[in-house]
């Protein structure tokens, strides 16, 4: 479960290297069950984008947004990785995803996603922030690399995380699932 929502986590973080979008997607639980639907298909796809953009060199990248600056936000999220889904070449990839799961736009789709993730890293922070066992070093560290990033998030996006909370947990163990049935078919050296 660990490797499952760190694999999460880092396809979080690879939405959040760089964005921009206008707020037509406001989380919805259709939107968010069309997401569902959709990471499965998406993070192989992610997962190239994020090889191919690191390929670049370092003058090309797109520029990464910090959680803990005062306008980031998923809003700003969505037109920025459009861009640089298009610089390599990966945005019909990523347009077939979105339409095929219900989404108007690879736009939508991002934005939904930033949404998501940032309110899931929300609910973590605060939850080990409230956790009086967890030790003052690690809040200190989530802190740092999140900053107050649960300020940014809506309260329709903490009630529509909330009411699926259930919904994602059983996504994120099915996905750990299959990422260990993955791991235990390749073959050792």
């Amino acid at each position: 479960m660990r490797q499952i929502m760190g694999r999460w986590l880092a396809g979080v973080m690879l939405a959040l290297v760089t964005l921009s979008v206008q707020a037509d997607a406001p989380l919805t639980d259709e939107r968010l069950d069309n997401l569902l639907g959709a990471m499965d298909e998406l993070q192989p796809v992610m997962e190239q984008v994020s090889q191919r953009l690191a390929s670049l060199p370092e003058d090309e990248r797109p520029p990464r947004l910090d959680p803990r600056a005062e306008d980031f936000d998923p809003e700003a999220m969505a037109e920025s990785m459009t861009e640089a889904l298009e610089k390599v070449d990966a945005d019909s990839d990523v347009r077939r995803v979105a339409e095929k799961n219900g989404f108007d736009s690879v736009e939508e789709l991002l934005e939904v996603q930033a949404r998501v993730m940032m309110g899931f890293l929300a609910q973590t922070q605060e939850a080990m922030m409230n956790n009086p066992n967890v030790p003052e070093q690690a809040r200190q560290k989530m802190k740092q690399q999140f900053g107050n990033i649960a300020d940014k998030v809506s309260d329709n996006d903490r009630e529509v995380l909330e009411r699926n909370k259930q919904k994602i947990m059983d996504f994120m163990q099915a996905q750990a699932r299959k990422q260990q049935n993955m791991q235990q078919q390749q073959p050792t050296n």
